[in-house]
């Protein structure tokens, strides 16, 4: 199959990832999937740009459905939102938390957890994401969208194996943004046609000299 985009170590396939991914050779799974739970992602038209600055976001790809994880457990794995399908993942020690650093009182959550076989215990990464209050300021293209921060921290921990990472979930392309910003070679899967576009220019801008931070 044609990529949509390659360059520098990273490639990019728009199309269904459980087609794709047979064919393909990778080392890891790291992925913000969808979850299961219809996620409304018209923020805008729901009101709440009174609050912050917000758009209407194209829906998750078959997020109306319940996810299923187990084509990707076979391989050293990171998934994010598992606590909405723990039901259906082996019992792991292994957990990653994004603290967002928002106030408790807020209905939206305050961390994200990931699941994963190969990190050893629960790590914590903290950083603030709360509407226009972001310690990284990178335009907002999705309604799901984790910041490369948080996806460098990850591809970064010393238990995370070596090898190609695969995201058969791409969205707007943050975990490849994050493998090219930190030298590792990447391939993304995208089913919405406009967040592969988006994520292939994401990763035409040049790699910047980050530092991790938690």
């Amino acid at each position: 199959m044609k990529p949509y985009y390659e360059a520098d170590g990273i490639t990019i396939y728009h199309g269904d990832s459980r087609e794709i991914a047979p064919s393909l050779s990778y080392g890891v799974v790291v992925s913000d999937p969808p979850y299961g739970i219809a996620h409304p992602t018209d923020y805008k038209a729901r009101g709440r740009s009174k609050l912050a600055e917000c758009s209407d976001y194209i829906p998750v790809f078959d997020d109306e459905h319940p996810f299923d994880p187990s084509p990707w457990l076979d391989r050293p794995c990171v998934l994010f939102g598992a606590n909405h399908f723990a039901d259906k993942l082996p019992v792991s020690s292994g957990w990653l938390v994004w603290d967002k650093l928002r106030p408790h009182d807020l209905d939206q959550a305050t961390a994200e957890l990931a699941w994963t076989n190969c990190v050893k215990g629960v790590r914590v990464f903290r950083h603030l994401w709360n509407g226009m209050m972001r310690d990284s300021h990178e335009d907002l293209v999705h309604p799901t969208q984790k910041p490369s921060a948080l996806m460098r921290w990850v591809l970064t921990l010393k238990w995370l194996p070596a090898g190609v990472v695969l995201d058969p979930y791409m969205g707007s392309g943050s975990t490849l943004r994050a493998a090219k910003d930190v030298g590792r070679q990447a391939i993304g899967i995208e089913m919405e046609e406009r967040y592969a576009e988006i994520a292939a220019r994401r990763l035409s801008q040049r790699v910047l000299d980050f530092g991790v931070s938690a």
